[in-house]
C-alpha cells in the first residue's frame, strides 16, 4: 500500500502545474501501469503501453477524474488502497516526495 492519499496527491499535481510542469504520475496498480497527466485547463487518466489503446479519459478536475469508472474498470476512489506504486519524475523534481 502506498502512503500518499488521493488528496496529497493532487495537491503535488496542482503544485506542478503552478511551477509549469505537466506532471505525469505513474500509477501501478493490480499488475498495470496506468498514468494520471495533468494540465493548465484539464487533467487525464490512461493505462500505459498498450498497443490496442490507451482509454484515455480528460476530466475538468481531479476530483471527477478520482470517482470517475477508468479504463479497465478502475475507479481510484474504490481502488487507491490497492495502488503497488507512484512515480513521477516532477514530484523528484521539485522534492514534493
Amino acid at each position: 500500500m502506498i502512503k500518499y492519499s488521493f488528496e496529497e496527491i493532487k495537491r503535488f499535481l496542482q503544485i506542478s502545474i503552478e511551477e509549469g510542469m505537466e506532471a505525469e504520475l505513474r500509477i501501478y496498480l493490480y499488475g498495470k501501469e496506468y498514468m494520471i497527466i495533468i494540465y493548465d485547463d484539464h487533467c487525464s487518466f490512461q493505462r500505459c503501453g498498450y498497443r490496442d489503446g490507451s482509454g484515455e479519459q480528460n476530466y475538468n478536475t481531479l476530483d471527477q477524474l478520482y470517482s470517475a469508472k477508468q479504463v479497465d474498470n478502475i475507479v481510484l476512489a474504490k481502488d487507491w488502497n490497492s495502488i503497488e506504486k507512484l512515480e513521477c519524475i516532477e514530484f523528484d523534481i521539485l522534492n514534493l516526495w
